[in-house]
């Protein structure tokens, strides 16, 4: 997608462009607000050549008082470092505490965007059951700000807005771009300006939603997320191949807007359904065009363990059921309704995996499968593994001749002797099995549960990615059991059927990576989340 030639040329986004880096957040505790502001500082510093007029608003939902203050005074010292014009913090009235992290966000856009300072949108009786009164059009959404308010164009004072009075807004017509990250994105040096010229293209002003691709900052912090990053590096074509196949992109919460056209397309349509909305960015992309930028990319932090990868698996897997449920058979785009049945099959993958190889199972034990296919299968997997992992030290010199890399770092391991290499991808492949068939036992589990509660029309409790962080680490082996109870019982129960002859000595093989992971995966998992070893 081509960018703003006068961009490129100069470098620099117009001295008269609005760019508003939001940051939403329901903190819980003092940690995930820290992570946050971290952030954020980074790309305070990272973006200061750029140009344009940058602010940086954390927009904050928390109830805790003890959050709230120490989140003031970090606040405070961040705008005596970079200005009371440039560092904002807005908490909103818990009595407008409505659509959590998702209403934040579009609360604070159309308070700069046109002055909004009591609820306009989600007001009508038809919306009365998801806001549960939340959206009184007399209640001023807002009940604390800090900062310099005319620095984003509002004519009025900070008691106008937290008395929910009308304030005007002078630079509606400059705010163009609105950029939105969870607590641990930042963006590197350059990257940020390359979506910037984009969205600044007036050729591009189809598109509302600017998509960067995700990077991980951190690979080598342990073992587990050393791996997720080898795992990246190989399926980083899938979402490129995509997006140039469908012309469709889905968003994943971190990105840019086109804000005039998200305010049009997202904002003052209602599109999101606040009952039925916990993957609201998949379905943001339903509704407004999501772009793929390619040649630029975000950073992130990464699950550092497994169990926080599955805890919050689960609360995705949430929000996607409601996405199929709502939208799998409505009319979309080819390109949207591919990524409609992508979700799908990622929410019973793992589902129709346990049936097939319990069904393969029962039929080899009842003799009614074909003689020894099970091996064939066993053939093939091994074939695949071994070229996987001898093949890529033959093609790297030609790769990184023919491969021009997006990212910043490359993976500095084709340099090791093919003998090593070969040791610790076979070591690779086993931890990864050890742990990830945990997914057989864990993801179906959620999915019934999942299923099961919005049959009964619970409410749906979205869990930030910083607290799952909070509460696996530094979890002994003990606790990670008990976490994950239903996979150790679940191995025992098959040895039961192997020590007690019910199960054959050739199925008792087959099912041993099985298993050797539902017993021995938790502590795995335990041992993945340590460093590596100075």
């Amino acid at each position: 997608m081509p960018g703003n030639e006068d961009i490129f040329k100069n470098n620099k986004i117009p001295d008269d462009v609005l760019v508003v880096f939001f940051r939403p957040i329901f903190a819980k505790s003092n940690p995930e607000m820290e992570t946050l502001l971290l952030s954020m500082e980074k790309d305070i510093t990272n973006n200061k050549d750029v140009g344009g007029d940058q602010k940086y608003l954390v927009i904050d939902n928390t109830r805790d008082l003890n959050v709230r203050e120490y989140t003031r005074k970090r606040i405070h010292q961040l705008q005596e470092k970079y200005g009371r014009d440039k560092v904002f913090y807005l908490h909103r009235n818990h009595k407008c505490d409505f659509f959590k992290k998702v209403g934040i966000l579009h609360d604070a856009i159309m308070l700069i965007y046109e002055g909004w300072t009591r609820p306009k949108t989600y007001t009508s009786e038809k919306w009365a059951q998801a806001t549960a009164g939340t959206r009184n059009p007399e209640e001023p959404i807002w009940d604390e700000i800090l900062g310099d308010v005319k620095a984003l164009g509002i004519q009025g004072e900070v008691d106008d807005i937290l008395q929910g009075r009308e304030v005007k807004v002078t630079r509606g017509e400059n705010f163009k771009i609105a950029v939105v990250c969870d607590a641990d994105n930042f963006w590197p040096q350059g990257e940020f300006i390359k979506i910037a010229s984009k969205v600044l293209n007036p050729h591009n002003d189809s598109f509302v939603i600017y998509q960067p691709s995700i990077e991980i900052i951190n690979p080598r912090e342990n073992k587990f997320i050393y791996l997720t990053y080898l795992a990246r590096r190989m399926y980083e074509f899938e979402p490129i191949a995509r997006w140039r196949l469908f012309g469709f992109s889905p968003f994943y919460g971190k990105g840019v807007f086109n804000l005039p056209q998200y305010v049009a397309q997202i904002i003052k349509t209602e599109w999101l359904n606040p009952l039925k909305a916990a993957s609201h960015d998949f379905q943001e992309a339903l509704r407004a065009w999501c772009v793929l930028c390619e040649d630029a990319f975000i950073y992130e932090r990464t699950f550092s363990n497994k169990l926080s990868e599955l805890k919050r698996a689960a609360q995705w897997g949430w929000g996607d059921l409601e996405t199929v449920r709502q939208f799998l058979f409505k009319r979309f785009q080819p390109g949207r309704k591919a990524h409609l049945f992508v979700l799908l099959r990622g929410l019973i993958a793992t589902l129709v995996y346990d049936l097939w190889l319990f069904l393969s199972v029962v039929l080899w034990e009842t003799g009614l499968m074909l003689p020894r296919y099970p091996l064939l299968l066993w053939f093939l997997l091994g074939s695949i593994v071994i070229l996987s992992i001898v093949v890529p030290k033959f093609l790297a010199p030609w790769i990184d001749r023919r491969k021009k890399r997006l990212f910043s770092h490359d993976l500095q391991e084709f340099d090791k002797p093919g003998s090593v290499i070969l040791t610790q991808g076979v070591y690779e492949l086993v931890i990864s099995n050890l742990i990830h068939k945990l997914d057989l036992i864990y993801k179906p589990w959620a999915f019934v549960q999942n299923l099961i509660k919005q049959l009964q029309n619970r409410p749906f409790v979205w869990k930030t990615g910083a607290m799952g962080e909070l509460e696996t680490q530094n979890m002994s082996p003990l606790q990670v059991y008990r976490a994950l109870w239903q996979a150790p019982a679940m191995g025992i129960f098959i040895l039961g059927l192997i020590f007690n002859g019910w199960l054959s000595n050739f199925i008792a093989f087959i099912l041993f990576p099985y298993y050797s992971s539902f017993l021995l995966g938790p502590y795995f998992i335990w041992y993945t989340a340590r460093g590596f070893e100075k």
